[in-house]
């Protein structure tokens, strides 16, 4: 556990940083300025509709085939199809919810797939498909500013807690929903830990699945322009990313920590999934998140599970049928939730 929290502890200022920061104010001014811009336009620049550059439409069964190949997953010629899924809208105060979803007869059981940042509603049908072929009804949407939901600016997730709450009820009073999972990875998977932290229908959430989320992110934002875009200490060139984010997307980004309202979801079970070769997001910060939630927990409830190798989202894909036994077992546990 020490040498997780160093880890993650990396991207916090240090009184060294802090005193580097200060002499070398000016020039760290400057470079931040400069790698702002282009880490937000790296943020913002991805598919919402249209057609890829390979021309594959962006809002269709399409890229979700495309998808699978590209994973190697063998269950294209057995997986949803035109018949099977059906597109449609909610909506709240703020627009459009854009949303799909595939029913089994006779079946009051759902969940709800979140993806990750830059995907959308079709891409999410990669975390579901097996449940669905469980019996499951599963609905997936287009998170906030992606796809054809509402919203300009992504801010990675932490916005998609209203839409999520507009699904919850629906499935509660227009489908009689009698249990509710949340299935999410990365972006996604932060979102659905962030709702049965803060939301007012947590309650109604009998598990979760968390697969490669983020526990901080400011700390993630931290962490990825040193170790995957610019190779720099993040301190050199990050200088107010969080508060500038915050501006852009009008959000208190500093508020996006998963570690301080754990205690809020100590009666929502939440599987931690995460690869320990994830060089996007590292697993230790799933490490820890469990690590803090299984503190507020009477009788544990929560479980983590961390294979060796395989990097961001693919987990399901290199642990295939160890990734549908698992999250399906963990389902099953809590359809009815002991703890509530």
């Amino acid at each position: 556990m020490r040498f997780t929290l160093e880890k993650i502890n990396k991207y916090k200022y240090s009184l060294k940083t802090v005193l580097i920061t200060l002499l070398q104010m000016k020039s760290i001014k400057k470079n931040s300025s400069s790698h702002f811009l282009d880490y937000k336009n790296f943020c913002y620049n991805y598919y919402r509709d249209g057609f890829t550059k390979e021309g594959i439409k962006v809002n269709s069964l399409d890229i979700y085939y495309d998808d699978l190949k590209n994973k190697n997953l063998n269950y294209l010629s057995d997986t949803f199809s035109e018949k099977s899924i059906e597109e449609f809208d909610l909506f709240n105060s703020n627009g459009k919810i854009s949303c799909l979803v595939a029913k089994n007869a006779n079946s009051k059981k759902w969940v709800v797939g979140l993806h990750g940042w830059t995907e959308n509603k079709f891409l999410a049908l990669r975390l579901v498909h097996h449940f669905w072929k469980q019996g499951y009804n599963i609905l997936t949407f287009d998170a906030f500013a992606h796809g054809l939901s509402y919203g300009e600016k992504t801010d990675i997730g932490y916005s998609s807690i209203s839409m999520l709450e507009t699904i919850v009820e629906h499935l509660k009073n227009e489908e009689q929903a009698d249990s509710i999972g949340l299935i999410g990875n990365s972006m996604g998977a932060s979102t659905s830990i962030l709702f049965v932290q803060k939301n007012k229908l947590r309650s109604k959430i009998n598990w979760v699945v968390a697969d490669c989320g983020f526990s901080n992110i400011k700390l993630q934002y931290r962490y990825y322009i040193e170790n995957n875009l610019y190779h720099v200490p993040w301190w050199k060139i990050g200088f107010l990313f969080t508060h500038k984010f915050s501006k852009e997307t009008k959000t208190k980004q500093r508020k996006y920590n998963l570690l301080l309202n754990m205690k809020k979801a100590k009666s929502n079970p939440i599987f931690f999934v995460h690869s320990k070769g994830d060089t996007f997001i590292p697993y230790e910060m799933s490490q820890i998140m469990y690590e803090k939630k299984i503190k507020y927990e009477k009788v544990k409830i929560s479980k983590i599970w961390t294979p060796e190798g395989s990097e961001h989202v693919n987990t399901i894909k290199n642990y295939n049928d160890d990734y549908i036994l698992k999250t399906i077992n963990f389902a099953r546990k809590w359809e009815v939730n002991e703890t509530k």
